[in-house]
C-alpha cells in the first residue's frame, strides 16, 4: 500500500473518531433525561402524594459554551436549555412546582460580575419576553440557590410545563476577566401541595389606611407622626395615605407589633415597610431562636444587631463625613478669630484671594454677634493687617471668642465647597459602617442576593437649613441642618423619596449604582414611620431594642462634628456624632412577589419563612 493510500485511510479514521466524540459529547450533554418520575440529576423536596419530574439537558457547565459578551439568544457564547416538567398528584387540588439553579463552582470573576444572567421564560426565542424569573449570578458562592420557577401552579393530574433557561454574559460586560472563566451549575426543585404566599399580598390583607379611621388611630387628625406610636396613634399595619392608589402602595407597620417578623438567610428580620416597587424591606434583628431555629425572638440588647460595634465613620471634622460614601473633605479648623479683616465677599486673580469691602472685627464683641456684623463677612485671610492671601478663610460658626472656618483655594469659594462635599459628592470612599456591613454582607448574605431588589437606601444630605454655611445672612450662632432634621420639625411628615445622588444602589438605572451588594440602613423617616420621635422615649414600639443603632439619615454639623440620626437605648430617634461606635443593623428588601412557606404568621414563635 503506498503513503497516499495510508494517508487516506489516516484521514478517515480522524473523521471518525472526530465524528464519534461529537455524537457522544452531543449525547452525553442531552442525556439528563428523567428515566421515570422521581428519577432524575434534579433533587426534588416533595411533599408527599406528589410525583414530580423536570429534565432539561446535564449539569450547566463552562464546557457547554465558549463564554464571551453577547446576547441571551447568541447559540455560540450563551447557554439555552428546555426545561420540561411533570407532576402527578394524587391529593385533592393543586399543586406548586418550584425550581432554583443551584450553584456547584463559579470563578470569582463571574460572581462579581452583574452582568452573568439568568433568565426562564415560556419563549422558545426570546429571554426578555413571557418572563418567569430573570436575574443576575452576583455573590454566587458554592451551593448559592437561584430561583428561577416560584411556585408554579399544577391544576390537574397529570400536569406538564415547558420553560426555556437562558445563561449568558451580558454584551453589557467589559471586563475581560469574566471571559471563558469556569462554573458549573445543577438544578433542585421543590414540590408541594401548599400555595406559596406572597408577604406583600398576606400583610395587604390587613392593612387600613393612615389617615382614616381604625380600630387603633382614634385621634381626630389621624395618625400624628410628631407623637410618638401608641394605642391612640398607630398600633398596626397601615398603609400609607396618598399611595393607596398606586400600583403598589407602601404599606407599613408601627407601634407595638409582633406580627413582622421574618426568618430569611439564616438570621431574623423585621418587615418595616412594602416598597413603590412592591418590595419588602426588612431591618435585621439577630439569629434564630427555638426548636431547629425557627423561632425570632429577640427584642431587645445587642442580640438584635451584628456582634460589632461600629463608628459611622472615622472622620467627623467635615460636614462630608455624613456621607454613606463621601469624596472631598473640608476640613475645620478654629481660632479665637480676635481683630481680623473680615469681608462679605471675594475676588480671585492669579492665584491669590482678595477681600471686599473688608472691615475690621473683633469676635469677642457679642453685641453684634447675632447678625448685624459678622452673619454677613465670612470670609478672612485670618489676619489684622492682611486683605490679601493665597487661601481664604470662611467662617461659619463662632462660640465665644472662638472662630470656625473652613480653607479654600484655587479661586473656590463657600458654595463651591458644599457643592463638593454634598451635592455633587461623587461617592468614592466607603464610610465606615458601609464598610462594616459589606463586609458582613459578603460573609454571610452573598448566595441570597437573588431573592433582594435593588432598592434605594438614602442617604439625604440636601439642606434644610445652612445658617453659617450662607454668605449672605448666615447665623454664625447656629448649626448647618439636613433635611431628615427639618422633617422632624413642623409639618413632621416623614418622607420616602430621595434624589438620586443620594440613593445608594446597586444599579444606576434605580440610583446612583455606588453599592457593590443591596444592603443598607433605615432612615430617619422609617423610623418615624414605626413610630420613632425626636425628644421623645419610646419602649413599645417595635424598633426598640434598648440599644444605641445607626440609621443612614444625617443630621447636622455642628461648629465641629457630623452627626448623624440614630435610635437611642430609651427609643428617641436623635441624632449623634458619626465618630462613636453604635450598633448595626442592615436592612435589605425581598424582592417583589417573595413567597413564604406555608404556616407561618410573622409573629416571633411562627415566622414568615422565606423559601
Amino acid at each position: 500500500m503506498d503513503n497516499n493510500s495510508n494517508k487516506i485511510i489516516y484521514i478517515f479514521l480522524a473523521i471518525a473518531v472526530t465524528m464519534f466524540l461529537l455524537v457522544g459529547g452531543t449525547l452525553a450533554y442531552w442525556n439528563w433525561q428523567s428515566a421515570a418520575a422521581q428519577n432524575t440529576a434534579i433533587s426534588f423536596t416533595l411533599t408527599s402524594g406528589l410525583s414530580c419530574s423536570a429534565d432539561g439537558g446535564g449539569s450547566i457547565t463552562s464546557n457547554d459554551v465558549k463564554l464571551a459578551p453577547a446576547k441571551c439568544t447568541d447559540t455560540e457564547h450563551a447557554i439555552q436549555r428546555t426545561i420540561t416538567t411533570s407532576v402527578t398528584n394524587s391529593n385533592e387540588g393543586s399543586a406548586y412546582m418550584s425550581l432554583s439553579l443551584k450553584v456547584n463552582s463559579m470563578a470569582s470573576e463571574l460572581a462579581a460580575s452583574q452582568n452573568f444572567k439568568y433568565a426562564l421564560t415560556t419563549n422558545p426565542t426570546s429571554c426578555t419576553t413571557d418572563v418567569k424569573e430573570t436575574g443576575t449570578f452576583t455573590g454566587a458562592t458554592a451551593n448559592s440557590l437561584f430561583t428561577i420557577l416560584d411556585g408554579d401552579e399544577y391544576p390537574t393530574s397529570p400536569g406538564t410545563g415547558t420553560y426555556y433557561l437562558y445563561i449568558w454574559l451580558d454584551e453589557a460586560e467589559s471586563n475581560n476577566n469574566t471571559m471563558n472563566k469556569a462554573f458549573n451549575l445543577s438544578l433542585t426543585g421543590v414540590c408541594t401541595n401548599q400555595a406559596p404566599s406572597s408577604i406583600v399580598s398576606t400583610i395587604a390583607e390587613n392593612a387600613v389606611l393612615d389617615n382614616t379611621t381604625s380600630e387603633f388611630v382614634t385621634s381626630s387628625t389621624r395618625i400624628n407622626f410628631d407623637a410618638i406610636s401608641s394605642d391612640t396613634n398607630g398600633k398596626g399595619l397601615y398603609i400609607r395615605a396618598g399611595t393607596e392608589n398606586d400600583a403598589h402602595p407602601i404599606y407599613y407597620y408601627r407601634g407595638a407589633v409582633d406580627n413582622n417578623n421574618v426568618l430569611f438567610g439564616g438570621f431574623c428580620w423585621k418587615i418595616v415597610r412594602t416598597t413603590s416597587t412592591g418590595g419588602t424591606k426588612l431591618i435585621y434583628n439577630g439569629l434564630p431562636s427555638g426548636t431547629n431555629n425557627s423561632q425570632c425572638t429577640n427584642t431587645t440588647g445587642t442580640d438584635t444587631q451584628l456582634a460589632a460595634t461600629s463608628k459611622f465613620n472615622n472622620s467627623y471634622k467635615s460636614p462630608a463625613d455624613v456621607g454613606y460614601m463621601y469624596d472631598t473633605r473640608y476640613m475645620y479648623s478654629s481660632a479665637t478669630g480676635t481683630g481680623w479683616y473680615y469681608a462679605p465677599d471675594v475676588t480671585y486673580s492669579n492665584g491669590t484671594y482678595t477681600l471686599v469691602s473688608k472691615g475690621s472685627y473683633n469676635v469677642e464683641n457679642k453685641s453684634d454677634i447675632s447678625g448685624t456684623y459678622l452673619n454677613y463677612h465670612h470670609y478672612t485671610c485670618g489676619s489684622a493687617t492682611a486683605t490679601t492671601c493665597a487661601s481664604v478663610r470662611y467662617v461659619y460658626y463662632v462660640s465665644s471668642s472662638t472662630a470656625y472656618y473652613i480653607t479654600l483655594t484655587n479661586g473656590k469659594k463657600v458654595e463651591d465647597a458644599l457643592n463638593e462635599m454634598l451635592t455633587s459628592s461623587s461617592n468614592t470612599n466607603d464610610s465606615t459602617i458601609k464598610t462594616a456591613i459589606d463586609t458582613w454582607y459578603a460573609a454571610n448574605m452573598a448566595s441570597y442576593t437573588s431573592k433582594l431588589e435593588d432598592t434605594p437606601y438614602c442617604n439625604d444630605r440636601t439642606i434644610y437649613q445652612l445658617n453659617g454655611w450662607n454668605p449672605n445672612g448666615g447665623s454664625t450662632t447656629s448649626y448647618l441642618y439636613f433635611n431628615a432634621y427639618g422633617r422632624t420639625q413642623s409639618p413632621y411628615t416623614p418622607s420616602l423619596t430621595c434624589n438620586t445622588n443620594d440613593a445608594f444602589t446597586v444599579s444606576a438605572s434605580t440610583g446612583n449604582g455606588k453599592l457593590t451588594y443591596p444592603v443598607g440602613l433605615l432612615t430617619a423617616d422609617e423610623i418615624r414611620l414605626a413610630g420613632g420621635r425626636s425628644g421623645t422615649t419610646n419602649s413599645t414600639y417595635y424598633l426598640y431594642t434598648n440599644q444605641y443603632w445607626w440609621s443612614g439619615s444625617p443630621g447636622g454639623f455642628t461648629g465641629s462634628n457630623a452627626n448623624e440620626f440614630l435610635v437611642s437605648s430609651a427609643g428617641i430617634l436623635r441624632y449623634n456624632s458619626v465618630d462613636n461606635a453604635r450598633g448595626v443593623r442592615p436592612a435589605v428588601s425581598l424582592k417583589p412577589g417573595t413567597k413564604f412557606s406555608s404556616g407561618g404568621d410573622g409573629t416571633s414563635t411562627n415566622p414568615y419563612a422565606v423559601e
